[in-house]
């Protein structure tokens, strides 16, 4: 073990240090793991340029194991408690509907109205309801526009409808 780090090559050493350097990039900036890739394959070629044997390798291997173990053990502290989770690098704020941040409308309140559609619904399109325009969508039947219609369900933001039979037939 002693002979293993008796000749370090200055190759080895670049390698070692740009390997650590591109791993930590890629902490940072996580993308397709271009710079992981490239971090890994320097301290893979790293223990090729030092071993002299297949164990010594394996050795290596693991040293080098435990040091990137231990670097990413300190950044995913520091990320949940330490000097960068208290940088501007990770994001704090929170959107909450208490605050008024609300990621989807709520239309449910359509269910079962009755309105008049303002476009042709094709099978999509813009019908009114008691003066509330909103975006309507058909199961597939063509309805002109004018015609009475009635919620038959509320998805999300999709409200489907249909044409509201009763009303044509009392000529609404």
């Amino acid at each position: 073990m002693l002979g293993l780090f008796d000749s370090i090559s200055i190759v080895s050493i670049v390698l070692f240090c740009v390997g650590m350097l591109l791993l930590f990039i890629e902490l940072f900036m996580p993308g397709i793991g271009v710079f992981g890739g490239l971090g890994i394959i320097s301290l893979v070629l790293c223990i090729i340029f030092q071993a002299k044997s297949v164990t010594e390798g394996l050795i290596l291997l693991l040293i080098i194991g435990a040091i990137v173990a231990v670097v990413v053990l300190i950044a995913a502290r520091s990320f949940g408690k330490g000097r960068i989770y208290r940088s501007a690098l990770v994001l704090k704020n929170t959107e909450n509907r208490s605050e008024g941040y609300v990621s989807n409308a709520d239309y449910s309140h359509f269910a079962g109205k009755k309105g008049i559609s303002i476009t042709p619904l094709r099978p999509a399109g813009t019908a009114d309801f008691d003066g509330e325009k909103a975006d309507v969508v058909t199961d597939g039947e063509f309805i002109k526009s004018g015609e009475r219609i009635v919620v038959l369900k509320v998805s999300g933001r999709r409200i489907i409808v249909k044409r509201a039979e009763d009303e044509i037939l009392s000529g609404m």
